[in-house]
């Protein structure tokens, strides 16, 4: 069964319940144990057999097997297995705690905190399964081996390990923030080492109940006595072969890279398969200022990490001193040197010693404050040769990787300057060539722009002469538009008048079309009065030829009226024909008269705006004078600046002779320049592939396969 080291820590946990649940049921199966032996219910056999499995028992703590992770497990359950096959789960119940009490606390020396503990889960769980046992009828002594017993023999053989070490991981698994067994590996080995203990058991249970004469039963006991020692000989080598693997697994990762930053997570994992930990850290030793320098520490940021510490203080200094792991249990505050909020417990420090120098210090911490074994220490100290070996060529190869670094972009950097220089010179010399050439040209062009200035002076006296001519011409153009726009502005009052007057005669056609309307009407109204007259006088004509002879005169009369009123009728209706022509050529000359005010307003509109164009031409001939008058100023400045401009450009015919004779010495040094710093550049070029060489060389010696 797995058993605890270290003490357990006092803080409340949720492991603590299940611990309790489990006390309770020990000191029940304890009680009912002492009660079922004293009723007659249960024999637990002599004191003598009492006492010898629990030296047994207790032999088996002793020499239990140290597990990968700080796990422990030993042939304690083939005892109880042996006690509940032989007398019953009460004598199980009996030697549980005397087994575990003699052994871990008497041989192994552990707090008794850890004993009771492992006491009380190997109580309860022989007697839970012992119980189990006796309820599926299992028989005990010699008819536990017979065939019929083999159900209940293995529901005894399962049931054993899966409640004592059940409850027990389940109370770890609660009570740890960080696991503290190599589960892969513990669960391997704890089936390995029960099931050979259960053979055992069983092999001695039938060896005690075979009846054999007892120079037979001596012998064959040696025997069996010689191969449970030989089993936990092998598990023993079997589990350091384990031990080994992890370490040249992680051996391996050390050797792969030697920069600490890269395998520093490979390290962390394969460590916590090796111990428990909860913040493990690595300390460069700087001999110059004997301090250790922080390189990595898990319960350190980054961005913290560059922290030192006196390499004699505390237990750094002891772990120097000694040359060998310390091991420290119950670290107060004060002794805990690292700049995090962790919480002190127990620490395991390794010195790193490479060719008899120091180069740094390995830390593995726990907040338990007695989590490490001495085993513990031993183990990793395996590692410190190659993790002492990481840090001295890491060491070494630093100062030449910043330096190579340094040289490369030193390189880097001239050979730009170069490059700048180069482009700068060939520019120079190219313009120095320019120059050259471009001197001979301007000796021509200054002889050619004498010539012309010449010619400059004689044209700026013609300007002169014809700014004075447009200065006079523009003073008549403003005489002559202040005239027209006088008369202009006649004719548009004349014009104005004129539509007065358009619009007067307008307003008398307007009126002599109203009374034409007028007359048009009383036509129309004569016309209605003829007819009824010549209506009446039809009608008196009808009457007078009714009364005869009497009526004659009247019919004269009434033909005379009806004559008349048909006359009447006609001249109406000529006099309206009149009057509506007269209307319509009264209305045409409404519209005539309309057109002839709309045009003659058109025309005042734009004589208007003929005067303000003639103002603007009269200010513009003003300003024609007054700009003729300033060219023919400038232009006799030009003529006089001409001839200052000749005698300059002889002297500047001068200076481009001499500057043409310069330049070609500057171009010559130029190219001597260039040839120079082309020379230089190639050997910054050789010079930064040396450089390049030598990183990719330090690369590939720290491990990154030539790459940055």
């Amino acid at each position: 069964m797995r058993g605890i080291d270290p003490p357990r820590s006092t803080r409340l946990a949720p492991g603590l319940l299940v611990q309790a649940l489990v006390a309770l049921g020990a000191a029940a199966a304890l009680a009912g144990a002492a009660l079922a032996a004293t009723s007659g219910r249960a024999t637990l056999g002599g004191a003598a057999e009492v006492l010898a499995l629990a030296a047994v028992g207790a032999l088996t703590r002793r020499y239990g097997i140290g597990l990968p992770g700080n796990g422990f497990s030993s042939y304690v359950l083939g005892v109880m297995a042996f006690a509940v096959l032989d007398r019953g789960w009460a004598l199980a119940v009996v030697v549980a705690p005397l087994a575990v009490g003699a052994g871990d606390l008497l041989l192994r020396r552990l707090p008794p905190r850890a004993v009771l503990g492992n006491a009380v889960h190997l109580t309860a769980g022989s007697a839970a399964a012992g119980l189990l046992y006796a309820r599926v009828h299992g028989a005990s002594g010699a008819e536990a081996l017979v065939q019929a017993n083999f159900g209940p023999l293995g529901v005894l053989l399962v049931a054993l390990p899966v409640i004592a070490n059940g409850t027990f991981y389940l109370a770890l698994a609660l009570d740890r923030s960080v696991a503290w067994v190599e589960p892969r590996l513990t669960a391997r080995w704890e089936a390995i080492v029960y099931t050979t203990s259960a053979l055992l058991a069983l092999a001695w249970l039938r060896l005690v109940h075979a009846g054999l004469e007892p120079e037979t039963t001596a012998a064959a006991g040696a025997l069996l006595a010689a191969a449970t020692a030989g089993s936990a000989y092998v598990i023993r080598r079997a589990v350091r072969a384990d031990e080994l693997q992890l370490i040249q697994g992680l051996s391996q990762t050390i050797a792969g890279h030697i920069s600490l930053a890269r395998s520093f997570p490979r390290i962390q994992e394969l460590t916590r398969r090796l111990v428990p930990w909860e913040h493990m850290g690595f300390a460069r030793y700087d001999a110059r200022a004997h301090q250790m320098e922080l390189v990595a520490d898990t319960a350190v940021p980054k961005e913290r990490a560059a922290f030192r510490f006196d390499a004699d203080a505390g237990l750094t200094g002891d772990a120097v001193r000694l040359r060998h792991p310390v091991i420290a249990h119950g670290l107060r505050r004060d002794q805990v040197v690292l700049p995090s909020d962790e919480t002190p417990g127990s620490e395991v420090l390794l010195p790193l010693y490479h060719a008899g120098e120091l180069v740094g210090l390995w830390s593995v911490r726990h907040s338990d404050p007695g989590m490490y074994r001495d085993s513990d220490g031993a183990l990793l100290a395996l590692l410190a040769p190659q993790l002492a070996l990481m840090l001295a060529v890491e060491s070494s190869v630093q100062p030449v990787v910043g330096a190579s670094d340094r040289t490369a972009g030193y390189i880097r950097t001239l050979t730009a300057t170069m490059q700048q220089i180069h482009a700068a010179s060939e520019e120079v010399a190219a313009a120095a060539r320019r120059a050259s050439q471009d001197a001979a040209q301007a000796t021509k062009l200054v002889s050619a722009a004498t010539r012309e200035s010449e010619t400059l002076k004689q044209n700026a006296a013609d300007v002169a002469a014809a700014g004075d001519e447009t200065r006079e011409a523009g003073a008549q153009m403003e005489q002559t538009a202040g005239k027209v726009r006088l008369e202009t502005q006649g004719a548009v009052r004349q014009l104005t008048d004129l539509g007065a007057t358009a619009d007067e005669s307008a307003g008398e056609v307007r009126r002599l079309r109203d009374v034409a309307e007028q007359v048009e009407k009383f036509s129309e109204t004569i016309g209605f009065i003829a007819n009824q007259t010549n209506l009446l006088a039809l009608n008196a004509t009808i009457e007078a030829a009714r009364a005869g002879v009497h009526g004659r005169g009247f019919a004269v009369v009434a033909d005379e009226v009806h004559k008349l009123a048909e006359q009447s009728g006609r001249e109406a209706r000529n006099v309206g024909r009149s009057a509506q022509e007269t209307r319509r050529a009264l209305d045409r000359a409404v519209q005539l008269l309309e057109h002839i005010r709309t045009d003659l307003s058109q025309v005042v509109h734009g004589s208007a705006s003929w005067v303000e164009d003639l103002g603007r031409i009269a200010e513009a001939a003003s300003g024609t004078a007054r700009a003729g008058k300033r060219v023919a100023e400038v232009a006799r400045s030009i003529a006089d600046l001409s001839g200052r401009i000749s005698q300059s450009l002889a002297q500047g015919k001068e200076g481009a002779e001499a500057s043409t004779r310069e330049t070609g010495a500057v171009a010559a040094a130029a190219a001597q320049q260039l040839k120079a710093i082309e020379s230089l550049r190639h050997g910054a070029t050789e010079l930064a592939s040396i450089a390049q060489h030598l990183a990719q060389a330090v690369r590939l010696t720290r491990g990154e396969n030539g790459h940055p």
